[in-house]
């Protein structure tokens, strides 16, 4: 795999040569610790170096286990050097998907591919939610023993005065949250769940409230739109604190994050109140398989030293609990956080992770989107119910404005005859963005021909889409036709599957939504083309049909 990375980088690397120096990398973010035994052990020229990357949230505790680990080592013992960096699990999850060819989305820019010598030998994210999400790019990212380093149970957090009001810190049930979400009393936030395993919970509750069979996803993609981050939104968990200063009543959070906002005395202090159902961060030690059989080796003697409850007191410390959920001596209690064992439960459901993910994309994240709408003259068939295929597809372009946020891009595309014609150039969907896409399909008329250039406007399209690729927004084409491309001497189905593989870049990803309306469109042309984009094909004979179509789109 080493042959198709980039070179490693001269910049960006230090030499690590002081034993237990801190070198603090202002350019990357990245607090690097190394740790060795005295001076009848390890030094910094003999023994096997071992990175562990470990997220902010356990870094300074897997150091000072590093520190006493080493010390007391056996002189005959195999020497470990271990060098501990603090990397948010997010930024490491980006990493790795590029070094394995693909791409974990945390909608952000994907890093740049790492050569296997800048990959740690360990990584600790802070859920195997992050390890299940890399090995959906790559399945043979790490060594098949994962184990745990400590726990941390998600709680909502609120306010006490707010906890108070509903009752304390009494577990809540799936049906208690659902009564929060119905009534709207309290302001529910959260950071984004695609680089936050906290909120990831968080979303996956409610996901499991709301929906209890298919049809009920639209109603998810509602209740994240009108109940979570409403009129703002929280870069990280640092923001969620600061939202309950300005109204923010519950946010799901790590109960190490609580403890460790509470010690700095702020002037309110913020309650955990547990869920009936505990799932837990669970700081998963994975070692990366692409190492050499000697960091392998170092990595598992490592290993035992943090998958115990040997040194629970350094992990107490730090507000984490040992990794079968107890609370060691020193462990901070109060403000709804007890020393009662912690039942362990790892966000392990990748496909609930992934459903979770992709409907919260749906739901919140701006889109920018590029709409195809066939001008045939076909279209002034009779599509059923009393409406020609225009009226249908007018009407549904009406309503599919309401499936992006106002913060999304829009452009609007006519084809027929030779080619496409940009109707309504990109721009912001505010109102007056609005208005011009709508009173333009509102007074559009077919052309006098019904030779459809679908091939060539769709190909057209996505070169556009890849060219202007936006990682904040979900990319995304949306095709409206009755028919199927026909221009004479134009694409065939085979040239035009050929271009869009040669196109399609799994890092850059632009999904496909195509709609057929009437008999006359060839739904298994539309689908072969939906399965190279990563989107769908569907029959639309009722406009009020898009939001479940898009949504099954989307979640393709």
């Amino acid at each position: 795999m080493v042959g198709r990375h980039r070179p490693r980088r001269g910049a960006g690397q230090v030499t690590l040569a002081v034993a237990a120096a801190t070198v603090v990398l202002l350019g990357a973010g990245i607090v690097v610790k190394t740790v060795t035994a005295d001076a009848d052990g390890c030094s910094t020229t003999n023994g096997t170096r071992l990175v562990v990357a470990a997220d902010p949230a356990i870094a300074p505790a897997i150091t000072e286990i590093a520190d006493r680990w080493q010390k007391s080592q056996h002189k005959d013992a195999t020497c470990v050097r271990v060098e501990v960096q603090a990397r948010k699990s997010a930024e490491m999850a980006n990493s790795l998907g590029t070094f394995g060819g693909g791409a974990v989305d945390i909608g952000a820019k994907p890093e740049p591919t790492p050569a296997e010598a800048d990959l740690p030998g360990v990584w600790i994210p802070d859920s195997s939610a992050w390890i299940g999400r890399v090995r959906g790019v790559d399945r043979n990212a790490f060594e098949s023993q994962v184990t745990s380093t400590a726990v941390s149970p998600v709680v909502v957090g609120m306010p006490e005065a707010v906890a108070r009001q509903l009752g304390g810190t009494v577990p809540l049930t799936a049906a208690s949250v659902g009564a929060l979400l119905q009534d709207g009393r309290i302001k529910l936030g959260m950071a984004d769940p695609r680089r936050d395993t906290a909120s990831l919970v968080g979303a996956m509750l409610l996901k499991d409230v709301v929906v209890t069979q298919d049809s009920d996803l639209p109603k998810l993609v509602g209740a994240y739109r009108q109940r979570v981050n409403v009129g703002t939104s929280f870069a990280d968990t640092a923001a969620v604190f600061a939202g309950f200063a300005s109204g923010l009543g519950a946010a799901p959070l790590s109960e190490q994050s609580i403890i460790n906002f509470n010690a700095a005395n702020p002037a309110a202090k913020i309650a955990a109140v547990p869920l009936a159902v505990q799932p837990t961060l669970d700081f998963p030690y994975a070692v990366l398989s692409a190492k050499s059989r000697e960091v392998k080796d170092a990595a598992e003697t490592f290993r035992a030293a943090v998958s115990g409850e040997l040194y629970a007191d350094i992990l107490a410390g730090h507000g984490l609990r040992t990794p079968a959920g107890a609370a060691g001596p020193g462990f901070t209690v109060g403000h709804g956080v007890t020393a009662a064992a912690a039942h362990v439960q790892p966000v392990t459901d990748m496909a609930s992770v992934q459903l979770t993910l992709n409907v919260w994309v749906a739901a919140k994240t701006p889109s920018r989107v590029i709409t195809l709408v066939d001008s045939t003259s076909s279209l002034n068939n009779s599509a059923g119910g009393g409406m020609t295929r225009l009226e249908l597809m007018q009407l549904s372009t009406h309503y599919g404005l309401d499936l992006f946020t106002s913060d999304s891009q829009l452009a609007l595309w006519g084809f027929a005859g030779p080619g496409y014609k940009e109707l309504v150039p990109m721009g912001t969907l505010n109102a007056a963005q609005r208005a011009k896409l709508d009173g333009t399909m509102t007074s559009a008329r077919t052309s006098p021909t019904d030779v459809c250039p679908l091939f060539e406007s769709l190909l057209a399209a996505y070169k556009i889409m890849k060219e202007n690729f936006d990682p904040e927004r979900s990319n995304t084409i949306v095709v409206f036709t009755d028919g199927k491309s026909n221009v004479p001497d134009g694409l065939t189905l085979t040239k035009m599957k050929r271009e869009l593989e040669t196109l399609a870049d799994v890092a850059h990803p632009i999904r496909v939504v195509l709609l057929g309306i009437g008999p006359a469109a060839d739904l298994e042309q539309l689908k072969e083309i939906a399965e190279i984009t990563g989107g769908g094909a569907f029959a639309l004979t009722d406009p009020r049909q898009l939001s479940g179509i898009f949504l099954q789109a989307l979640l393709a």
